[in-house]
């Protein structure tokens, strides 16, 4: 390749790279970032002797200089002042990719494109920058040490041949062009300087003093936003986030596996007032916890951790309405304390109002994160058993203060009417919750394809129309239904379920699995606002549409999570105070090891010291020696282990086989476990059932990477001994 050639292409991908970095942050507006993208995919052939730059100076300095007077307004009139100031970058870098004649212009370019990739760094906090950032290195490198090139080679040929310049610039451009200068060694041997670079980089991005862009700027990284997590919520939106992966938080359990004492409900936000088409909330606090308040009781009154209580630590993505999520019943929410100076702690609050809800405040974080602890409802069963008559009564005592049996108003007639055959002539509470949650949750189909009848309000046309639905109609059905019984209730939105991450070793929830459910008053004790809130949820079983990707894409997808979240936790929240507390333990570790005498009269001996400091050096290496031969080891571990699995389940399955052909059943060489199975089933073999287990069993070890317990395969392997027998 030419030499003029690979330089420019080089240049164009360090360009590239610091445009990508700015536009997959999700922050410019879509038409400036498809501007810019055409104007550097335009701006290649714009460039003698096609074009002649020079003829259009004046129009893009007029333009220049009234995209500054722009960005000078939108600064002095609020505007975000790194937004503002990257639309402007931009501007200029598309100005000179189409004014490129000298080597100053692509020089300037260079210094553009640095500003654009530095300017990410505040704007891109997205695992794919990672990527962006190593790739814009090793450009960067070819691009100047190629740049450096060329200009040494123009400037000294016209230093060689001084004032007698006739039929020179010919030669300087029969030089460039040829294609004798670089290759491929010459790109290799430069990606080598490129990794000692971003070796340096990361060595000088850890020992660097960091300071937050928060002091210098406002810009903070943009909250996911979430329909359903805020104080008011249209009916109908859950179903429009459904399909949607991106992962809101990640949880982390005592023993790395999930906790399954509770439901998988992670309970967001309670709203008490429905008007006919939107919930809201009308019972708030304003009170603040600060962040060193440790473990922060969701109820003033309940003080302590229970001994059984699960704990989880959340690592949440943030969301516009700052909510902290916990499986419910959450009890207490607690901060993370992080060593060093005060001075450089972060602000952080929680407030926390009497229906429990729990949101946050933090100032220039990625992410946010907190221990919650939560504990099973062991205190609705005995209140559950309470008369009806003996409820209401205590209902209508606490007169219009009491929120949470509110109704719409002109409300349909029918819904009273429905309310009250449900209901019948229930004794208890409990039989009267129990009634309607059975009715809605039997009687109506889940769907997310909604169909509407706009001449009547959302619930009604779901009850008597439609009679299909997802949550948001289930849970709002529920609360209305009973509230027009005389049952307290409330809708209460959040998230269902979550999915495994083998990688990370945590539970990732994502936006897709948002839900809403609802929670019924018991009224424990007489007097308003003490409660016993019972977790109901009137939504069908299998509400979620299955998951049709692969097992190699599924994986795939958990490695890139894994890897995301550590991108979050050890670069982008690197910080002063996490260096100054990285210090602090460090230095109280030194001297808890190597201090010397405790007493300041007591002068240590040189021998001891000197021992142990070797003795300490002597097992770093060790343990540095180490750690990679563990790792291999366990990843061989894992691999033969895996194997081991598949040949016992591959055994068990031609046990099957063979004791089948014995009773005249024989399987075909090319006949698959499934399609065997099948033929079984249409022949009405003995034990079908057993032939299933085993089958299912062996399709999920085999091919789905799943492990084998041991237990698991003894009494299938004792029942295939006894087909037909029976």
């Amino acid at each position: 390749m030419r030499f003029v050639l690979v330089h420019k292409v080089c240049s164009y991908l360090m360009v590239a790279t610091s445009f990508a970095a700015l536009i997959t942050s999700g922050e410019l507006h879509p038409l400036i970032s498809l501007g810019a993208g055409v104007g550097l995919f335009a701006s290649w052939w714009w460039e003698p002797p096609r074009i002649e730059p020079g003829r259009l100076e004046l129009p893009w300095n007029i333009a220049t200089l009234a995209m500054l007077a722009k960005t000078a307004f939108d600064v002095l009139t609020g505007g975000p002042l790194i937004i503002s100031g990257v639309y402007f970058i931009l501007f200029l870098a598309i100005n000179k990719l189409f004014n490129r004649r000298a080597s100053r212009d692509y020089l300037q370019l260079y210094v553009l494109s640095f500003l654009q990739i530095v300017a990410a760094t505040t704007l891109n906090t997205d695992l794919i920058y990672a990527a962006l950032f190593a790739a814009y290195i090793v450009f960067t490198t070819w691009t100047l040490i190629l740049f450096h090139l060329k200009r040494e080679m123009e400037e000294n040929y016209l230093l060689k041949y001084g004032d007698s310049l006739q039929g020179r610039p010919v030669q300087v451009q029969r030089v460039l062009n040829s294609r004798k200068l670089v290759g491929g060694r010459f790109l290799l041997a430069t990606s080598g300087v490129s990794l000692a670079v971003f070796i340096g980089a990361t060595a000088l991005f850890f020992l660097f003093p960091r300071v937050g862009v928060g002091l210098f700027f406002s810009q903070r990284r943009a909250g996911i936003t979430m329909t359903g997590f805020s104080d008011k919520v249209e009916l109908g939106h859950f179903g429009r986030i459904k399909d949607d992966p991106t992962v809101v938080m990640r949880v982390e359990f005592d023993g790395d596996r999930p906790d399954d004492r509770l439901p998988r409900y992670w309970r967001g936000i309670a709203l008490d007032h429905y008007d006919g088409k939107t919930w809201t909330k009308t019972t708030k606090s304003t009170a603040h916890i600060q962040a060193d308040a440790g473990k922060i009781p969701i109820n003033p009154r309940r003080r302590e951790v229970a001994p059984d209580a699960v704990r989880q630590r959340i690592y949440l993505e943030p969301m516009d309405a700052n909510v902290l999520f916990g499986l419910s019943r959450l009890t207490h929410i607690e901060l993370e304390r992080r060593p060093g100076p005060e001075i450089l702690a972060r602000r952080r609050a929680v407030r926390i109002d009497v229906q429990g809800d729990v949101q946050y405040f933090q100032q220039d974080e990625v992410a946010f994160r907190y221990t919650a602890y939560s504990e099973a409802e062991s205190d609705t069963a005995r209140a559950l058993t309470r008369p009806l008559e003996a409820y209401r009564a205590t209902v209508r005592s606490y007169g219009p203060r009491y929120p949470f049996t509110q109704l719409p108003p002109n409300l349909d007639p029918r819904v009273h009417a429905l309310a009250r055959q449900l209901v019948g002539d229930a004794r208890t509470i409990g039989e009267a919750v129990t009634r309607v949650e059975h009715h809605l949750r039997t009687g109506y189909a889940y769907t997310l394809d909604l169909k509407r009848d706009e001449r009547l309000p959302p619930l009604e046309d779901f009850l008597f129309v439609q009679r299909r639905g997802h949550c948001e109609y289930f849970a709002t059905a529920m609360v209305i239904l009973l509230r027009a019984e005389g049952i307290g209730a409330r809708s209460v939105n959040g998230f269902l379920g979550g999915h495994w991450n083998d990688f990370g070793e945590y539970l990732a929830v994502s936006q897709g699995e948002a839900h809403s459910w609802v929670e019924v008053d018991l009224l424990a004790t007489p007097g308003f606002p003490d409660h016993i809130w019972s977790t109901r949820d009137p939504t069908p079983a299998g509400t979620g549409r299955p998951r049709t990707s692969g097992v190699l894409w599924d994986r795939l997808l958990q490695y890139t999570d894994a890897l995301r979240l550590r991108w979050y936790k050890y670069v982008i929240e690197y910080d002063l105070q996490k260096q100054v507390g990285a210090l602090v333990q460090l230095e109280s570790w030194w001297k808890g090891r190597f201090g010397g005498a405790k007493d300041d009269h007591e002068a240590p001996a040189a021998g001891p010291t000197s021992t142990r400091t070797i003795i300490a050096a002597v097992l770093l290496l060790l343990v540095a020696g180490a750690v990679p031969l563990v790792v291999i080891r366990r990843g061989r571990g894992g691999r033969a282990a895996q194997a081991r699995h598949q040949a016992a389940v591959a055994r068990l399955y031609q046990q099957l086989t063979d004791a089948y052909a014995r009773l005249g059943f024989v399987r075909a060489q090319t006949t698959t476990a499934r399609e065997f199975l099948q033929q079984l089933e249409r022949r009405r073999a003995p034990d079908v059932d057993l032939a299933r287990a085993v089958v299912s069993l062996y399709e999920s070890v085999r091919f789905g990477g799943a492990p084998l317990a041991a237990a698991a395969v003894a009494p299938l392997r004792a029942r295939i001994k006894r087909i037909g027998l029976s």
